[in-house]
């Protein structure tokens, strides 16, 4: 339900923006919109649950600025009506403030949207926002390079 909500939002988004290449074959009416969009913000408390036990996860960072950044395009469109604007917003906040923890039903709503939006060949890096990276430490899948141990000499630049 809740990667529904997000395909139709998205596909909203994507037809207002003429220039997006592969944009979406589907123009939802603005109505379905704000009712996807007060339905995301009621379904936040489940939604934003946090594992258990809790742990990091870059995935669920990745999910959270991409739906943060989709529900803020939706909200500063034209058209959209005050109740979609003031709960896009607030999903888009309370999403944006929740990324860095193991969120396994953002994570899963976050997968079913992507796997649509491949489908309907849709660009991919419509919603990620290009002012910051990820931050990553030495741990991770490159721990094996001479930098990993934190050996003398070591700069990462």
């Amino acid at each position: 339900a809740v990667a529904l909500c997000f395909q139709v939002i998205s596909d909203l988004v994507l037809a207002a923006a003429d220039d997006a290449d592969g944009s979406s074959k589907y123009v939802p009416d603005v109505k379905s919109a704000e009712h996807c969009a007060c339905a995301i913000e009621y379904l936040l408390p489940a939604v934003l649950q946090a594992s258990d036990p809790p742990r990091k996860s870059v995935q669920s960072e990745k999910a959270a600025g991409e739906i943060a950044q989709m529900l803020t395009a939706y909200a500063d469109l034209s058209g959209t009506t005050e109740v979609g604007q003031v709960a896009a917003k607030n999903a888009a906040g309370k999403i944006r403030a929740s990324g860095g923890t193991a969120r396994p039903v953002l994570e899963i709503s976050h997968d079913l949207w992507t796997q649509y939006r491949k489908r309907e060949g849709q660009p991919l890096d419509q919603f990620i926002n290009q002012e910051r990276g990820v931050e990553v430490d030495e741990s991770g899948p490159l721990d094996f390079l001479p930098c990993g141990q934190g050996g003398p000499g070591c700069v990462i630049s």
